[in-house]
């Protein structure tokens, strides 16, 4: 027959099996899928990422429909604390003024090992 596919055999179930990799993501706290004219949310759902060549997602929950309005609601980034501490280490460890490491700090979004990478990979 054209156009239809045979079932897997076992043995080939079995090899496809040892092939994928499931992954539960924890703490997921909401999905949504947006589409044209609305988006559906999915509160609190159960989500699995299963890979086998790509990335499969699989969510478990109900969902919500809702239209999308027409201006997108943007929240702003948080602002990072950044110690003194934190300022000092990153200076020591890349040899330059605190002004310097605080700046690098802001710009690697509070990741002191990228800050210092950042400082010693860049010309002062």
């Amino acid at each position: 027959m054209m156009g239809t596919k045979r079932p897997l055999s076992p043995r080939e179930m079995k090899r496809l099996r040892g092939k994928m990799k499931t992954i539960e993501l924890d703490g997921v706290e909401e999905v949504i899928i947006r589409m044209k004219d609305k988006e559906i949310v999915i509160p609190n759902p159960e989500v699995s990422k299963i890979v086998l060549g790509g990335e499969i997602y699989q969510v478990i929950g109900t969902g919500i429909e809702r239209p999308i309005t027409t201006k997108q609601e943007t929240t702003p980034a948080p602002k990072i604390t950044i110690s003194d501490a934190d300022i000092k280490l990153v200076a020591e460890q890349a040899g330059v003024s605190e002004e310097l490491a605080r700046k690098a700090i802001e710009e690697e979004n509070g990741d002191l090992a990228a800050a210092i990478v950042r400082l010693k990979t860049k010309k002062h």
